[in-house]
């Protein structure tokens, strides 16, 4: 991993505020709230509401359980789904759990992959996606999927060489590498950075099944 983050000021210089790899692992295996809070602190992240803080953790902590993700991944029912959720503190709505489905479904999808990852336009990938079925990913959230991606990798922490370990031989390989990392990056990104829309599960699981295809070499 790089070895800080970098964080713009408002008069445009840039300064580091937390120390990289070391962080990065800590935060991803906090234990508790207060723990997390604890290293937001310890590495100089101190403005963000308790609510916030409440959600990161909530969503980080479902991050660290990839067996309890795998069985909400295969539950396509949207009440028994709901209710696993809310076991975990965690609410969501009839179109979220829509959105999520189509990312696992797109993700999986092979054919669609190999057609659209070298698409140069949104207008094309949107013609793909339609074409093969998939109604509910919008041109909004595929912009914040690439510009989030392109984040965690060019001002986080992520190397190439790092990108290359995420991958997987199908969406569900690289989403295990990768799910924890993404939520960890997106706990620090959207309580010190402020990036609005950074913690949404959805758009973490499509960058956490497409990061190493973005940017790496699929094995």
């Amino acid at each position: 991993m790089k070895d800080s983050i970098i964080r713009e000021t408002a008069d445009g210089t840039k300064e580091v505020f937390v120390e990289g790899k070391e962080f990065v692992e800590a935060v991803a295996k906090a234990a508790s709230k207060e723990e997390l809070k604890q290293l937001l602190n310890a590495g100089g992240i101190y403005e963000f509401s308790e609510e916030e803080l409440e959600k990161s953790y909530k969503n980080l902590a479902l991050s660290q359980d990839w067996d309890a993700i795998l069985e909400l991944f295969e539950d396509k029912d949207y009440e028994s789904c709901k209710r696993k959720l809310e076991a975990h503190g965690i609410t969501t709505s009839r179109e979220h759990f829509d959105l999520i489905n189509e990312v696992i479904a797109t993700a999986s999808d092979d054919e669609l992959i190999h057609e659209i990852l070298h698409m140069e336009n949104m207008e094309s990938t949107l013609k793909a996606l339609r074409r093969h079925g998939y109604h509910y990913m919008t041109a909004e959230f595929l912009s914040l999927v690439q510009e989030n991606a392109l984040h965690f990798y060019e001002d986080a922490l992520l190397t190439p060489e790092e990108i290359r370990e995420l991958s997987g031989k199908n969406f569900y390989e690289r989403c295990k590498k990768s799910i924890n990392l993404m939520f960890t990056l997106s706990s620090i990104a959207g309580l010190a950075l402020g990036i609005s829309g950074v913690a949404d599960p959805a758009l973490l699981i499509a960058i956490a099944g497409g990061v190493s295809l973005m940017f790496g070499e699929e094995q």
